[in-house]
């Protein structure tokens, strides 16, 4: 929600009461999307069992539905990237959901889908960059920037959610990063596997390794030119990566009896 403020603080749409109240029916939208997946996620988690909840996603479109049209013409092109980025995550959340229950498969897959599981959440940038005419930007630097960075906090989610992901049936990208090639015959075998590979190995570097990666890509392309808070956000965001890693890195030490070398 930070990023298509400060884009618009950026691009001059805050300099007007009509702007501000263009980004808050935007943040608003956004909102509703991403409440709206939430819900679904749920229901295809089998953590929700509510019919209530299938009718409250209804709403949550409708709504947002609503509030886009009334800051844009039928003709806007916020229009295709509204209903396809809505699209893109709704046909992924599926995909990934059976992909993840099946250790083996293609290497990477995963990075190309987690950029279309989170592409509604570049619903508001986008109608920020077109509502400023900025849609060359939009298409060239900021959209593939948003899904490097979405690309790079799904597998920090993963990495977070390891093991409660391994007991509910899944193998996320972290697990299947860490435990490949070789998987338990059952899921407390698989956990046991990826945890020892965790704390003997350094495939914890190399799995942090890809999500800085993403994140150096993102920060190229919202560079200090385009919106510089969102630049040293991203910046910051890495280093707290690497922090990151380090913790981890001396926690698995600290497992194994071993001090770390100052």
């Amino acid at each position: 929600m930070l990023i298509p403020k400060w884009l618009a603080e950026r691009f001059g749409l805050t300099s007007t009461p009509k702007g501000r109240g263009l980004l808050e029916e935007l943040c608003w939208i956004q909102y509703c999307v991403y409440a709206l997946f939430r819900l679904q996620d749920d229901l295809v988690d089998g953590d929700a069992d509510d019919p209530t909840v299938a009718v409250t996603t209804n709403h949550l479109l409708v709504e947002a539905s609503g509030c886009a049209a009334r800051q844009f013409g039928g003709g806007s092109p916020f229009w295709s990237i509204f209903q396809g980025t809505i699209d893109a995550t709704s046909r992924t959340m599926v995909r990934l959901d059976r992909l993840q229950r099946t250790p083996d498969r293609p290497p990477g897959i995963e990075r190309k889908l987690y950029a279309e599981l989170s592409a509604c959440l570049k619903i508001a940038s986008a109608g920020v960059a077109l509502a400023t005419g900025r849609e060359h930007e939009w298409s060239a630097r900021i959209s593939p920037a948003l899904d490097r960075l979405a690309v790079a906090m799904q597998i920090l989610d993963d990495l977070s959610d390891l093991s409660d992901d391994l007991r509910s049936g899944q193998i996320n990208y972290a697990a299947w990063y860490l435990g490949r090639p070789v998987f338990g015959s059952s899921l407390e075998a698989t956990e046991a596997v990826v945890a020892s590979n965790l704390a003997t190995t350094d495939r914890l570097w190399g799995l942090l390794g890809e999500v800085l990666e993403e994140l150096d890509e993102a920060t190229r392309g919202l560079g200090r030119d385009l919106c510089p808070r969102t630049h040293d956000f991203l910046r910051e965001y890495r280093a707290g990566v690497v922090g990151l890693g380090e913790r981890i890195q001396g926690s698995r030490m600290a497992v194994l009896g071993i001090e770390a070398v100052a």
